[in-house]
């Protein structure tokens, strides 16, 4: 499993910290979203065997704030939902740039769930899943929101729905009809929305407008989904979106990517397969190619590809989107989820049971059967960092991870200064509590040795940069 004594990696790994969120006993701390920056950590916790409604939590990391501060926003499970939903029954979203915009989904106990942004500025919750001009009196859905993602400035919200109910471009607290390509079938039954909080764009958000004819906050109907988890670019306007639709009479999963601004859509789908791909994630770029980037993770082959973990890249430009090139990440042996793209486009991670990763210059072999967290260098397509690090140290930070405790739910910040910020699911097996916790990994980067590094991927043609759509 460890048997590494020196190494050197493609980034230079260096600076090794181990931070562990919050050490309570008798928790799960779950879906950890980090910031742009690295200074913040959002998570949910959930009491174990208490009976007790999970809570939303951010962990600050800076020097002088390192605490948990919760959000005191107490969530609800389900009612009468299927259980795919129900083991993410409260999943948070963060805005990545600041980490000042919540978003979360909360109700059940006979009412629907609704989602709502809190403003950890203005210190309020807002409701989304609603109708009425005024957002303070906006009242709720009249059936199931959840599910939603919001971009990094906050302005964009997408989220999934049952209630046909909610599409309202007009911005007047009247919906209006679906449009055809957002109406539900029996294949695809849930509703994308796009909630815009400053349509205008003057940078007042949640703006009541005295004049009744500038619109300056709308909710729209974009789509139709068969599995809830939409996934949103981080850039500023939120422009494209990520989702699954099944076709029974084919019998295959198709994904899909949107830019909803414009009613562009991946047709045909991006990737099919005939079981469902992991929740996707998405970036938009303007090099190679203008357009988006997304992340997915497939366990059968699918387009004529094997298995493993891809990425797609999504040319926009034209009349029609095209993909214009697969990317294989990684085809390995295990089974492969959670993909994360970083929101400068440098890295990729995903947890895997993979026994069969080679990370250059280690003698790391994984044969411990269980979920590992890997980091990809997207620019040359390497393994840079994995938990297998990490794994069964005697003096490596509280709580140590064991040989067989599973990483899963990898979140990436940027890179800042010369660190990297890895924060994911650690599933401690405490014989007692069973206790999980979240934790952080701070990674260094020698950036003499990623220059070095880049030529060498230039040369043999493994290279490839992407730069992010700001």
């Amino acid at each position: 499993m460890r048997g590494m004594t020196n190494w050197v990696l493609m980034l230079g790994l260096i600076s090794i910290t181990l931070l562990a969120i919050g050490q309570q006993p008798a928790v799960y701390q779950r879906l950890p979203v980090i910031s742009d920056d690295g200074s913040d950590v959002l998570f949910q916790t959930v009491p174990i065997g208490t009976g007790g409604l999970p809570t939303l939590d951010v962990f600050q990391m800076s020097p002088n704030m390192m605490r948990t501060a919760g959000m005191g926003v107490y969530l609800r499970t389900l009612a009468g939902l299927p259980s795919l939903i129900a083991q993410d029954s409260a999943r948070p979203h963060f805005s990545i740039s600041q980490g000042m915009h919540i978003v979360y989904m909360r109700g059940g106990n006979g009412t629907p769930m609704q989602v709502y942004l809190y403003d950890r500025q203005q210190n309020r919750e807002i409701l989304i899943s609603g109708l009425g001009t005024d957002p303070v009196n906006r009242q709720p859905g009249a059936n199931h929101s959840v599910c939603p993602r919001v971009n990094k400035n906050g302005r964009i919200i997408a989220f999934a729905s049952l209630d046909p109910g909610l599409h309202d471009p007009n911005g007047n607290g009247i919906p209006d009809p679906l449009p055809i390509y957002a109406t539900p079938t029996v294949d695809a039954p849930w509703i994308i929305y796009v909630h815009d909080r400053d349509v205008d764009g003057n940078g007042t958000y949640d703006e009541i407008s005295p004049d009744p004819t500038v619109v300056t906050v709308a909710t729209y109907a974009v789509a139709v989904t068969s599995f809830p988890y939409v996934a949103l670019s981080p850039d500023t306007g939120g422009t494209y979106i990520a989702y699954q639709v099944y076709n029974a009479t084919n019998r295959v999963w198709g994904l899909f990517v949107k830019d909803w601004r414009n009613n562009l859509v991946t047709d045909p789908p991006v990737a099919v397969s005939p079981v469902k791909f992991s929740v996707p994630s998405v970036v938009g770029i303007t090099q190679p190619v203008i357009g988006a980037l997304v992340a997915f993770t497939a366990n059968v082959a699918f387009n004529g590809n094997r298995a493993g973990v891809w990425l797609a890249e999504i040319d926009f430009s034209g009349a029609a989107p095209a993909v214009n090139r697969f990317v294989p990440v990684s085809l390995n042996n295990g089974v492969n989820g959670a993909p994360v793209i970083s929101p400068d486009t440098a890295f990729i991670a995903f947890h895997t049971t993979a026994s069969d990763i080679v990370i250059p210059d280690t003698n790391l072999v994984d044969r411990n059967g269980v979920d590992d967290i890997y980091v990809f260098d997207l620019t040359t397509l390497q393994p840079v960092w994995s938990t297998l690090f990490v794994r069964n140290i005697p003096n490596s930070p509280p709580p140590p991870i064991g040989l067989f405790d599973p990483c899963v739910h990898p979140s990436l910040s940027s890179v800042v200064g010369n660190n990297l910020f890895v924060a994911f699911e650690h599933w401690w097996k405490d014989p007692a509590t069973g206790q999980q916790q979240i934790l952080v990994r701070k990674v260094g980067i020698d950036l003499t040795t990623f220059a070095s590094n880049l030529l060498f991927a230039w040369k043999t043609g493994r290279a490839r940069r992407y730069v992010p759509l700001r």
